[in-house]
Protein backbone atom coordinates (compact mmCIF):
# COMPACT_ATOMS: atom_id res chain seq x y z
CA UNK A 1 0.00 0.00 0.00
CA UNK A 2 1.09 3.29 -0.60
CA UNK A 3 1.22 5.82 2.39
CA UNK A 4 -0.60 8.42 1.56
CA UNK A 5 0.46 10.46 4.47
CA UNK A 6 3.65 11.03 2.22
CA UNK A 7 1.13 13.66 0.14
CA UNK A 8 0.45 15.13 2.84
CA UNK A 9 3.94 15.88 4.45
CA UNK A 10 4.72 16.97 0.98
CA UNK A 11 2.38 20.03 1.34
CA UNK A 12 -1.08 18.88 -0.47
CA UNK A 13 -3.90 20.66 0.32
CA UNK A 14 -6.47 19.19 2.29
CA UNK A 15 -8.36 16.06 0.69
CA UNK A 16 -8.05 12.89 -0.71
CA UNK A 17 -5.35 11.92 -2.99
CA UNK A 18 -6.54 11.10 -6.37
CA UNK A 19 -6.91 8.19 -7.52
CA UNK A 20 -5.62 7.72 -11.42
CA UNK A 21 -4.38 5.76 -14.15
CA UNK A 22 -0.46 6.42 -15.47
CA UNK A 23 2.10 5.34 -18.56
CA UNK A 24 5.40 6.06 -18.31
CA UNK A 25 6.72 7.58 -21.96
CA UNK A 26 10.56 6.85 -22.23
CA UNK A 27 10.79 5.98 -25.95
CA UNK A 28 11.64 9.19 -27.70
CA UNK A 29 9.51 8.40 -30.58
CA UNK A 30 6.52 7.26 -28.73
CA UNK A 31 6.79 10.51 -26.20
CA UNK A 32 6.26 12.75 -29.55
CA UNK A 33 3.42 10.31 -31.00
CA UNK A 34 1.09 10.31 -27.54
CA UNK A 35 1.39 14.05 -27.65
CA UNK A 36 0.29 14.18 -31.46
CA UNK A 37 -2.49 11.77 -30.61
CA UNK A 38 -3.43 13.89 -27.66
CA UNK A 39 -3.75 17.02 -30.03
CA UNK A 40 -6.01 14.68 -32.65
CA UNK A 41 -8.39 13.48 -29.70
CA UNK A 42 -8.85 17.32 -27.98
CA UNK A 43 -12.67 18.25 -28.62
CA UNK A 44 -12.47 21.08 -25.94
CA UNK A 45 -9.56 22.30 -25.35
CA UNK A 46 -5.77 21.83 -25.98
CA UNK A 47 -2.73 23.45 -23.57
CA UNK A 48 1.02 23.62 -24.16
CA UNK A 49 3.71 24.84 -21.66
CA UNK A 50 6.75 24.45 -22.08
CA UNK A 51 10.85 26.05 -21.74
CA UNK A 52 11.67 25.57 -25.53
CA UNK A 53 9.84 24.80 -28.79
CA UNK A 54 11.82 24.46 -31.87
CA UNK A 55 11.30 25.14 -35.59
CA UNK A 56 12.15 21.66 -36.80
CA UNK A 57 10.80 18.46 -37.64
CA UNK A 58 9.02 17.59 -34.63
CA UNK A 59 8.40 20.88 -33.77
CA UNK A 60 6.18 21.56 -37.08
CA UNK A 61 4.68 18.12 -36.92
CA UNK A 62 3.10 19.34 -33.20
CA UNK A 63 2.40 22.37 -35.00
CA UNK A 64 0.62 20.56 -37.32
CA UNK A 65 -1.90 18.62 -35.04
CA UNK A 66 -2.37 22.13 -32.94
CA UNK A 67 -3.44 23.89 -35.79
CA UNK A 68 -5.85 21.02 -37.10
CA UNK A 69 -7.14 20.93 -33.46
CA UNK A 70 -7.74 24.71 -33.87
CA UNK A 71 -9.49 24.67 -37.05
CA UNK A 72 -12.24 21.69 -35.56
CA UNK A 73 -12.77 24.54 -33.06
CA UNK A 74 -10.61 23.35 -30.18
CA UNK A 75 -9.56 26.63 -27.82
CA UNK A 76 -5.45 25.73 -28.14
CA UNK A 77 -3.54 27.72 -25.97
CA UNK A 78 0.60 27.67 -25.95
CA UNK A 79 2.33 29.65 -23.31
CA UNK A 80 6.47 29.37 -24.19
CA UNK A 81 9.06 31.18 -21.75
CA UNK A 82 10.02 34.38 -23.48
CA UNK A 83 14.13 33.52 -23.08
CA UNK A 84 13.44 30.67 -26.16
CA UNK A 85 11.22 33.16 -28.56
CA UNK A 86 14.38 35.87 -29.09
CA UNK A 87 13.78 36.50 -32.86
CA UNK A 88 11.27 34.25 -33.11
CA UNK A 89 7.76 36.32 -32.78
CA UNK A 90 7.35 36.60 -36.12
CA UNK A 91 7.32 32.28 -36.31
CA UNK A 92 4.75 32.18 -33.40
CA UNK A 93 3.33 34.95 -34.55
CA UNK A 94 2.12 32.79 -37.60
CA UNK A 95 0.46 30.42 -34.74
CA UNK A 96 -1.14 33.16 -32.87
CA UNK A 97 -2.65 34.98 -36.05
CA UNK A 98 -5.06 31.30 -36.75
CA UNK A 99 -8.18 31.78 -35.11
CA UNK A 100 -8.42 29.71 -32.04
CA UNK A 101 -5.05 29.58 -31.30
CA UNK A 102 -3.69 31.73 -28.67
CA UNK A 103 0.42 32.51 -28.07
CA UNK A 104 1.68 34.03 -24.53
CA UNK A 105 5.28 33.90 -23.23
CA UNK A 106 6.18 34.15 -19.82
CA UNK A 107 8.05 36.61 -18.16
CA UNK A 108 8.69 38.74 -21.64
CA UNK A 109 12.31 41.02 -21.98
CA UNK A 110 10.62 44.62 -21.96
CA UNK A 111 13.19 45.53 -24.65
CA UNK A 112 12.90 43.36 -28.19
CA UNK A 113 14.92 43.15 -31.25
CA UNK A 114 18.17 44.83 -30.84
CA UNK A 115 17.17 46.26 -27.63
CA UNK A 116 16.78 42.88 -25.95
CA UNK A 117 19.90 42.46 -24.80
CA UNK A 118 20.06 45.75 -22.83
CA UNK A 119 17.00 44.23 -20.94
CA UNK A 120 19.49 41.45 -19.82
CA UNK A 121 21.49 44.39 -17.57
CA UNK A 122 18.36 46.34 -16.99
CA UNK A 123 16.42 43.72 -14.39
CA UNK A 124 19.11 40.87 -14.33
CA UNK A 125 17.39 39.29 -11.11
CA UNK A 126 14.35 39.20 -12.68
CA UNK A 127 15.29 37.98 -16.34
CA UNK A 128 17.20 35.04 -14.78
CA UNK A 129 13.75 33.86 -13.48
CA UNK A 130 12.41 31.19 -16.10
CA UNK A 131 9.81 29.45 -16.85
CA UNK A 132 10.85 25.76 -17.13
CA UNK A 133 7.95 23.63 -16.34
CA UNK A 134 6.62 21.49 -18.72
CA UNK A 135 2.96 20.27 -19.60
CA UNK A 136 1.04 19.18 -22.42
CA UNK A 137 -2.84 18.86 -21.55
CA UNK A 138 -6.06 17.80 -23.49
CA UNK A 139 -9.71 18.26 -22.29
CA UNK A 140 -8.09 18.27 -18.58
CA UNK A 141 -8.72 14.20 -18.88
CA UNK A 142 -5.89 13.32 -20.20
CA UNK A 143 -2.27 15.45 -19.81
CA UNK A 144 1.54 14.72 -20.06
CA UNK A 145 3.97 16.04 -17.63
CA UNK A 146 8.13 15.53 -17.83
CA UNK A 147 11.25 16.77 -18.65
CA UNK A 148 10.87 17.30 -22.72
CA UNK A 149 10.68 20.28 -24.41
CA UNK A 150 9.42 20.09 -27.94
CA UNK A 151 12.85 19.14 -30.51
CA UNK A 152 14.19 16.75 -32.69
CA UNK A 153 16.90 16.27 -29.77
CA UNK A 154 13.68 15.20 -27.38
CA UNK A 155 11.69 12.58 -30.09
CA UNK A 156 13.57 12.18 -33.33
CA UNK A 157 15.98 8.83 -32.82
CA UNK A 158 18.46 10.60 -35.57
CA UNK A 159 19.04 13.87 -34.24
CA UNK A 160 22.65 14.91 -33.79
CA UNK A 161 22.43 15.30 -30.00
CA UNK A 162 19.36 12.74 -28.27
CA UNK A 163 18.49 13.27 -24.97
CA UNK A 164 17.11 9.89 -23.08
CA UNK A 165 14.23 11.18 -20.83
CA UNK A 166 11.00 10.09 -19.01
CA UNK A 167 7.38 11.55 -19.12
CA UNK A 168 4.76 10.37 -17.69
CA UNK A 169 1.08 10.20 -19.26
CA UNK A 170 -2.00 11.00 -16.87
CA UNK A 171 -5.61 10.08 -17.33
CA UNK A 172 -8.07 10.92 -14.53
CA UNK A 173 -8.50 13.72 -11.90
CA UNK A 174 -4.45 14.51 -11.93
CA UNK A 175 -4.73 15.39 -15.11
CA UNK A 176 -7.48 18.46 -14.34
CA UNK A 177 -5.26 19.59 -11.78
CA UNK A 178 -2.14 20.00 -14.21
CA UNK A 179 -4.77 21.92 -15.95
CA UNK A 180 -5.75 24.27 -13.02
CA UNK A 181 -1.73 24.86 -12.83
CA UNK A 182 -1.68 25.88 -16.31
CA UNK A 183 -4.44 27.92 -16.21
CA UNK A 184 -2.82 29.94 -13.17
CA UNK A 185 0.29 30.09 -15.22
CA UNK A 186 -1.44 31.42 -18.21
CA UNK A 187 -3.93 34.63 -16.45
CA UNK A 188 -0.46 35.54 -14.28
CA UNK A 189 0.54 39.16 -14.76
CA UNK A 190 3.34 37.72 -15.96
CA UNK A 191 2.24 35.64 -18.93
CA UNK A 192 1.97 38.42 -21.83
CA UNK A 193 0.03 38.00 -25.10
CA UNK A 194 2.46 38.12 -27.69
CA UNK A 195 0.33 40.54 -29.81
CA UNK A 196 1.36 42.71 -26.70
CA UNK A 197 5.31 41.49 -27.05
CA UNK A 198 6.00 41.58 -30.03
CA UNK A 199 8.09 45.24 -31.35
CA UNK A 200 5.66 45.15 -34.01
CA UNK A 201 2.50 44.20 -35.41
CA UNK A 202 2.64 42.44 -38.51
CA UNK A 203 0.88 44.29 -41.28
CA UNK A 204 -2.63 42.83 -42.11
CA UNK A 205 -1.69 41.40 -44.93
CA UNK A 206 1.24 39.51 -43.46
CA UNK A 207 -1.19 38.32 -41.19
CA UNK A 208 -3.88 37.07 -43.79
CA UNK A 209 -0.79 35.17 -45.54
CA UNK A 210 -0.03 33.28 -42.55
CA UNK A 211 -3.60 32.32 -41.81
CA UNK A 212 -3.78 30.97 -45.46
CA UNK A 213 -0.80 28.64 -44.73
CA UNK A 214 -1.37 27.52 -41.39
CA UNK A 215 -4.89 26.66 -43.05
CA UNK A 216 -3.73 24.32 -45.98
CA UNK A 217 -3.48 20.36 -44.68
CA UNK A 218 -0.63 18.78 -42.44
CA UNK A 219 2.36 17.72 -44.87
CA UNK A 220 2.25 14.50 -43.05
CA UNK A 221 -0.68 12.10 -43.37
CA UNK A 222 -0.19 10.46 -39.72
CA UNK A 223 2.32 12.09 -38.15
CA UNK A 224 1.93 10.40 -35.03
CA UNK A 225 2.33 7.31 -36.83
CA UNK A 226 5.38 8.34 -38.80
CA UNK A 227 7.42 9.15 -35.72
CA UNK A 228 6.50 6.18 -33.36
CA UNK A 229 8.86 3.45 -35.17
CA UNK A 230 7.90 0.10 -34.16
CA UNK A 231 4.35 -1.97 -33.49
CA UNK A 232 4.58 -1.64 -29.84
CA UNK A 233 4.09 2.04 -29.94
CA UNK A 234 1.24 1.54 -32.74
CA UNK A 235 -0.04 -0.82 -29.77
CA UNK A 236 -0.19 1.58 -27.25
CA UNK A 237 -1.52 4.42 -29.43
CA UNK A 238 -4.53 2.16 -30.54
CA UNK A 239 -5.16 1.56 -27.01
CA UNK A 240 -5.16 5.10 -25.97
CA UNK A 241 -7.85 5.90 -28.68
CA UNK A 242 -10.16 3.09 -27.37
CA UNK A 243 -9.33 4.44 -23.45
CA UNK A 244 -7.63 1.59 -22.30
CA UNK A 245 -4.11 3.01 -21.61
CA UNK A 246 -2.55 4.35 -19.65
CA UNK A 247 -3.49 1.14 -17.49
CA UNK A 248 -1.09 1.65 -14.39
CA UNK A 249 -3.02 2.35 -11.09
CA UNK A 250 -2.19 4.89 -8.03
CA UNK A 251 -2.88 7.70 -6.53
CA UNK A 252 -0.92 11.45 -7.70
CA UNK A 253 -0.33 14.84 -6.61
CA UNK A 254 0.87 17.86 -8.59
CA UNK A 255 3.28 19.88 -7.18
CA UNK A 256 4.11 22.89 -8.74
CA UNK A 257 6.16 26.49 -8.14
CA UNK A 258 3.57 29.95 -8.21
CA UNK A 259 4.10 32.17 -10.86
CA UNK A 260 5.15 35.00 -8.55
CA UNK A 261 8.79 32.78 -7.88
CA UNK A 262 9.76 34.90 -10.59
CA UNK A 263 9.67 38.22 -8.27
CA UNK A 264 12.93 39.57 -7.66
CA UNK A 265 12.29 39.59 -3.74
CA UNK A 266 11.84 35.82 -3.89
CA UNK A 267 14.98 35.14 -4.31
CA UNK A 268 15.50 33.32 -1.03
CA UNK A 269 12.19 31.72 -0.54
CA UNK A 270 11.48 28.02 -1.08
CA UNK A 271 9.78 27.12 -3.77
CA UNK A 272 6.72 24.70 -3.17
CA UNK A 273 8.48 22.00 -5.97
CA UNK A 274 11.59 22.04 -3.87
CA UNK A 275 9.82 21.17 -0.36
CA UNK A 276 7.86 18.63 -1.56
CA UNK A 277 10.84 17.55 -2.80
CA UNK A 278 12.66 17.19 0.17
CA UNK A 279 9.51 15.89 1.85
CA UNK A 280 9.07 13.09 0.09
CA UNK A 281 12.98 12.27 0.19
CA UNK A 282 12.70 11.92 4.09
CA UNK A 283 9.49 9.80 3.51
CA UNK A 284 11.87 6.93 2.60
CA UNK A 285 13.11 3.85 4.77
CA UNK A 286 15.68 1.83 2.32
CA UNK A 287 16.65 3.63 -0.96
CA UNK A 288 16.59 6.72 -3.27
CA UNK A 289 17.63 6.62 -6.84
CA UNK A 290 17.86 9.81 -9.11
CA UNK A 291 18.50 10.52 -12.51
CA UNK A 292 18.82 14.19 -12.85
CA UNK A 293 21.24 15.61 -15.75
CA UNK A 294 22.55 18.18 -13.89
CA UNK A 295 23.52 18.23 -10.69
CA UNK A 296 24.77 20.50 -8.49
CA UNK A 297 23.86 19.41 -5.07
CA UNK A 298 24.50 22.92 -2.68
CA UNK A 299 25.49 22.51 0.32
CA UNK A 300 21.23 22.33 1.70
CA UNK A 301 21.64 19.18 -0.45
CA UNK A 302 24.84 17.72 0.51
CA UNK A 303 23.25 18.06 4.18
CA UNK A 304 20.31 16.23 3.11
CA UNK A 305 22.26 13.32 1.38
CA UNK A 306 24.59 13.02 4.68
CA UNK A 307 21.19 12.65 6.99
CA UNK A 308 19.89 10.13 4.37
CA UNK A 309 23.51 7.80 4.60
CA UNK A 310 23.01 8.48 8.23
CA UNK A 311 20.10 6.59 8.50
CA UNK A 312 21.20 3.52 6.54
CA UNK A 313 19.35 4.56 3.31
CA UNK A 314 21.02 3.40 0.23
CA UNK A 315 21.42 6.74 -2.89
CA UNK A 316 21.93 5.39 -6.28
CA UNK A 317 22.43 8.96 -8.61
CA UNK A 318 23.09 9.19 -12.63
CA UNK A 319 23.95 12.31 -13.73
CA UNK A 320 25.56 13.07 -17.15
CA UNK A 321 29.15 12.97 -17.95
CA UNK A 322 31.68 15.65 -18.84
CA UNK A 323 31.46 14.13 -22.08
CA UNK A 324 27.45 13.79 -22.70
CA UNK A 325 26.53 16.86 -21.09
CA UNK A 326 25.21 19.26 -23.03
CA UNK A 327 26.11 22.25 -20.11
CA UNK A 328 29.75 22.07 -19.83
CA UNK A 329 29.79 24.81 -17.08
CA UNK A 330 26.89 23.13 -15.09
CA UNK A 331 29.46 19.85 -14.77
CA UNK A 332 31.59 22.75 -13.91
CA UNK A 333 29.67 23.52 -10.32
CA UNK A 334 28.92 19.48 -10.20
CA UNK A 335 32.87 18.47 -10.08
CA UNK A 336 33.50 20.84 -6.96
CA UNK A 337 31.12 18.23 -5.35
CA UNK A 338 32.08 14.46 -6.99
CA UNK A 339 34.36 13.46 -4.45
CA UNK A 340 31.86 14.33 -1.22
CA UNK A 341 29.17 12.46 -2.64
CA UNK A 342 31.38 8.90 -2.79
CA UNK A 343 33.12 9.76 0.80
CA UNK A 344 29.42 9.96 2.08
CA UNK A 345 28.98 6.58 0.22
CA UNK A 346 26.35 7.79 -2.58
CA UNK A 347 26.35 5.37 -5.65
CA UNK A 348 27.48 7.87 -8.38
CA UNK A 349 27.24 6.93 -12.19
CA UNK A 350 28.05 9.41 -15.07
CA UNK A 351 25.55 8.61 -18.36
CA UNK A 352 27.94 7.66 -21.45
CA UNK A 353 28.00 9.92 -24.61
CA UNK A 354 26.80 6.64 -26.42
CA UNK A 355 24.43 5.39 -23.77
CA UNK A 356 20.73 4.26 -23.95
CA UNK A 357 17.62 3.27 -22.25
CA UNK A 358 18.64 -0.55 -24.00
CA UNK A 359 16.44 -1.22 -26.36
CA UNK A 360 14.07 2.17 -26.36
CA UNK A 361 17.17 4.26 -27.76
CA UNK A 362 18.68 1.03 -29.96
CA UNK A 363 18.81 3.38 -32.99
CA UNK A 364 20.28 6.54 -31.19
CA UNK A 365 23.68 5.94 -32.18
CA UNK A 366 24.57 5.72 -35.97
CA UNK A 367 27.83 6.99 -36.51
CA UNK A 368 30.53 9.12 -34.17
CA UNK A 369 29.26 12.42 -34.27
CA UNK A 370 26.00 11.89 -32.55
CA UNK A 371 25.67 12.16 -28.58
CA UNK A 372 23.49 11.06 -26.12
CA UNK A 373 22.78 12.73 -22.94
CA UNK A 374 20.66 12.28 -20.06
CA UNK A 375 17.60 14.65 -19.66
CA UNK A 376 15.58 12.80 -17.32
CA UNK A 377 14.60 14.06 -14.19
CA UNK A 378 13.21 11.25 -11.55
CA UNK A 379 13.44 10.50 -8.10
CA UNK A 380 12.06 6.84 -7.04
CA UNK A 381 11.44 6.00 -3.46
CA UNK A 382 11.80 2.36 -1.93
CA UNK A 383 9.87 0.46 -4.00
CA UNK A 384 6.51 2.41 -4.46
CA UNK A 385 6.88 6.40 -5.13
CA UNK A 386 8.60 7.95 -7.99
CA UNK A 387 8.91 11.84 -8.87
CA UNK A 388 8.62 12.52 -12.84
CA UNK A 389 8.68 16.22 -13.43
CA UNK A 390 10.81 19.29 -14.65
CA UNK A 391 13.41 20.02 -12.08
CA UNK A 392 16.89 19.34 -11.86
CA UNK A 393 18.75 18.86 -8.66
CA UNK A 394 20.60 22.49 -8.99
CA UNK A 395 20.37 26.00 -7.91
CA UNK A 396 18.47 27.31 -10.65
CA UNK A 397 15.56 25.19 -10.38
CA UNK A 398 15.70 25.38 -6.59
CA UNK A 399 15.49 29.23 -6.59
CA UNK A 400 15.17 30.32 -9.92
CA UNK A 401 13.34 28.58 -12.43
CA UNK A 402 9.50 27.92 -12.07
CA UNK A 403 8.85 23.76 -11.68
CA UNK A 404 6.26 21.09 -12.18
CA UNK A 405 5.94 17.58 -11.35
CA UNK A 406 4.20 14.93 -9.96
CA UNK A 407 4.70 12.44 -6.95
CA UNK A 408 2.78 8.91 -7.54
CA UNK A 409 2.27 6.26 -5.05
CA UNK A 410 1.99 3.28 -7.68
CA UNK A 411 3.97 0.24 -6.98
CA UNK A 412 3.97 -0.76 -10.95
CA UNK A 413 4.88 2.55 -12.25
CA UNK A 414 7.31 2.79 -9.60
CA UNK A 415 8.70 -0.81 -10.88
CA UNK A 416 8.62 0.84 -14.46
CA UNK A 417 10.94 3.42 -13.67
CA UNK A 418 13.44 1.73 -12.03
CA UNK A 419 14.15 -0.57 -14.15
CA UNK A 420 14.93 2.63 -16.82
CA UNK A 421 17.32 3.27 -14.02
CA UNK A 422 18.46 0.08 -13.92
CA UNK A 423 18.99 -0.27 -17.19
CA UNK A 424 20.41 3.51 -17.71
CA UNK A 425 23.14 2.23 -15.39
CA UNK A 426 24.43 -0.70 -16.86
CA UNK A 427 28.27 -0.35 -17.92
CA UNK A 428 26.91 -0.44 -21.64
CA UNK A 429 25.65 3.05 -20.83
CA UNK A 430 27.19 4.51 -17.98
CA UNK A 431 30.13 4.64 -16.17
CA UNK A 432 30.45 4.16 -12.18
CA UNK A 433 32.79 6.38 -9.86
CA UNK A 434 35.13 5.34 -7.56
CA UNK A 435 37.49 6.25 -4.80
CA UNK A 436 41.52 5.13 -5.38
CA UNK A 437 43.47 6.57 -3.19
CA UNK A 438 41.67 9.49 -2.62
CA UNK A 439 41.54 9.81 -6.72
CA UNK A 440 38.14 9.66 -8.58
CA UNK A 441 38.29 6.86 -10.83
CA UNK A 442 35.37 6.07 -13.87
CA UNK A 443 35.41 1.96 -13.20
CA UNK A 444 34.70 0.53 -17.32
CA UNK A 445 36.50 3.18 -18.50
CA UNK A 446 40.25 2.24 -16.67
CA UNK A 447 40.58 6.46 -15.67
CA UNK A 448 41.48 8.61 -13.61
CA UNK A 449 40.38 11.13 -15.91
CA UNK A 450 37.12 12.61 -17.36
CA UNK A 451 36.69 9.88 -19.98
CA UNK A 452 35.77 10.51 -23.44
CA UNK A 453 35.62 14.32 -22.91
CA UNK A 454 39.22 15.39 -24.80
CA UNK A 455 41.36 18.37 -22.93
CA UNK A 456 39.41 21.14 -24.20
CA UNK A 457 36.35 20.43 -22.51
CA UNK A 458 38.23 19.30 -19.34
CA UNK A 459 39.73 22.23 -18.95
CA UNK A 460 36.99 24.29 -19.52
CA UNK A 461 35.28 22.52 -17.26
CA UNK A 462 37.61 23.20 -14.41
CA UNK A 463 38.40 26.52 -15.52
CA UNK A 464 34.74 27.49 -15.11
CA UNK A 465 34.58 24.91 -11.94
CA UNK A 466 36.32 27.75 -10.10
CA UNK A 467 34.39 31.09 -10.70
CA UNK A 468 31.32 32.25 -8.36
CA UNK A 469 28.57 31.05 -10.54
CA UNK A 470 26.76 28.40 -8.80
CA UNK A 471 23.56 30.30 -7.69
CA UNK A 472 22.44 30.47 -11.50
CA UNK A 473 23.49 27.03 -12.60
Amino acid sequence: MADQNVFRAAGAEQGLDIPSRFARLDHNATALAVRVELCASARHRLDLQCYIFRDDDSGRLLVEAMVAAAKRGVRVRLLLDDLDASGRESALGRMDAHPGFEVRLFNPLPWRGLLRPLSLLRDPGRINRRMHAKALIADDSLAVVGGRNVGDEYFAPEAELAFADIDVLIRGQLARQVGESFDLHWHSPWAKPLSEVRSRRAPLEAARRARERLARPPRHEAPGKAMAEDAEAQELLGRLRSGSWPDLLGEGRLFADLPAKVETDTAHAEGYFDASLRALVDSAQREIMIMTPYLVPREEGMAVLSALRDRGLRVRILTNSLAATDAVAVHGGYRRYRRRLLELGVELYEYRPTGFWGRRLRRLIRGAHLRASLHAKTLIVDDHMVLIGSANLDPRSHGLNLELGVAIASVPLAGEVRTCFEDAILPVNAWRLELDGGRVYWEGAGSSHEPEAGWGRRLLSRLLGYLPLEAHL
